[in-house]
């Protein structure tokens, strides 16, 4: 059976499938939380609810960044790739522990970046570009960092 719509009306399925393109294409994000903390002179990010930002250590990484989830629990750092190659990445922070945590890092280029302190559940993107050198990770909330939730990577 067919329904006519008048003319100049879109069609409800047509509606539907430019809606989800347009959300796709928009790589929207449900972080709770999250604000760049990081030295004035250094440009430098994380994004959340509140918008995009980046720390590049290196002039214009061509490309889109790699995304690397780092999940934080008490007290340890899980990261879910373990060999990096110079480049732009998006480490994803996500708090799977009962206590607030963050996500800091720093290295060749790249001065102390972090996100903002995250509640249970939440999550935030810290983008930054890596060159060759080795990079710390680190929960910068309390003593977590000393209890173990303390990472780092070499980028070659």
């Amino acid at each position: 059976m067919s329904r006519l719509l008048p003319p100049g009306r879109p069609r409800p399925g047509l509606v539907a499938v430019a809606l989800v393109a347009a959300v796709m294409t928009a790589g929207c994000s449900s972080s709770k939380s999250s604000s760049a903390a990081s030295p004035p002179a250094a440009p430098s990010t994380a994004t959340g609810a509140s918008g995009p930002a980046s720390a590049s250590g290196t002039a214009g990484a061509a490309g889109a960044a790699t995304t690397v989830t780092v999940t934080e629990t008490e007290y340890a750092l899980h990261l879910s790739q373990s060999s990096f190659a110079p480049g732009s990445y998006t480490f994803v922070a996500k708090d799977d522990g009962h206590v607030s945590h963050a996500l800091a890092i720093s290295g060749p280029g790249v001065p102390t970046t972090q996100t903002s302190t995250l509640d249970p559940g939440g999550s935030a993107n810290l983008t930054v570009t890596l060159q060759k050198g080795s990079y710390e990770l680190w929960c910068p909330v309390d003593s977590h960092k000393s209890l173990g939730m303390d990472t780092h990577i070499q980028v070659s």
